[in-house]
């Protein structure tokens, strides 16, 4: 079973990881073509692109001069290059929490997460990265032939996904990311069955997705499916007993595909 998340646009410059489980990203290549785009760009179109605040667009303009591939682990780290998935803060990463797995569990989830990634395209755990801010749903144009991040990350995502799951031996893809990420995977048309999770919160009104929760409860998720070891048809049952967060899988709205999690709002 391979696990797909969301990045996060919080970022801790200063993570690390576990030494000698590190790893450099797969579209080295193709994030240099966007970032040089990205570099190209003045602040006032930055914020106007980004919709940032004068103080924040300085940081991320800053990040994008800096910002460099490399050839090396070694190369990357002396850089100040960082692990993506220790790097990440938002709300999913700090339930996800990799900085206390052990390190069996590090190594399993660097074969089976993938951090989907508007300059990256997908990255490992482990990935050595440099900060960056380049959301997927952004309206960027990377070149006549690809006139959004969709159409550029689909067709590049397609093969090692494919190849991902052939690893595994497996067809199931755990999505656990946003509609603005997942929506590239199902556009590479992969053959795969993409089983979506979804968290939503019990009022008197009925039921609704916080996004905060959903996110929390995304990167919860994914820490039970990493630690558990998840995989095939056992797996995906295994899911449905995941109660953190006091989440329980709802029978009556789930649908084989899209499995729904709910607890109650106490408002």
């Amino acid at each position: 079973m391979q696990i797909i998340l969301s990045p996060a646009k919080t970022i801790d410059i200063n993570a690390s990881s576990p030494q000698g489980i590190n790893s450099l990203p797969d579209f080295n290549h193709e994030a240099k073509v966007l970032m040089s785009q990205l570099k190209s760009i003045t602040q006032t179109e930055l914020i106007g692109l980004m919709k940032l605040s004068e103080k924040l667009s300085s940081k991320v303009m800053d990040w994008h001069q800096k910002w460099a591939c490399f050839k090396s682990i070694i190369e990357a780290q002396e850089a100040g290059a960082i692990p993506c998935g220790f790097a990440m803060q938002g709300p999913a990463f700090k339930f996800l929490d990799l900085a206390t797995f052990k390190r069996s569990d590090i190594k399993y989830a660097q074969s089976h997460l993938l951090i989907l990634s508007g300059l990256y395209g997908m990255l490992r755990p482990c990935d050595l990265m440099m900060p960056y801010r380049l959301e997927m749903g952004l309206r960027f144009k990377v070149d006549k032939d690809h006139t959004s991040l969709y159409s550029f990350w689909s067709k590049h995502l397609r093969e090692p996904l494919s190849n991902k799951l052939i690893e595994h031996k497996s067809d199931i893809i755990l999505n656990l990311a946003s509609e603005e990420y997942s929506s590239v995977i199902k556009r590479t048309g992969i053959n795969a069955r993409i089983i979506t999770c979804t968290f939503k919160e019990e009022s008197t009104k009925g039921f609704k997705s916080i996004s905060t929760f959903a996110k929390q409860a995304r990167g919860a998720m994914a820490r039970f499916a990493i630690q558990e070891k998840v995989s095939g048809e056992v797996g995906v049952k295994k899911l449905m007993s995941f109660n953190n967060l006091d989440y329980h899988y709802n029978t009556e709205l789930s649908q084989p595909n899209n499995m729904i999690f709910t607890r109650f709002l106490n408002k």
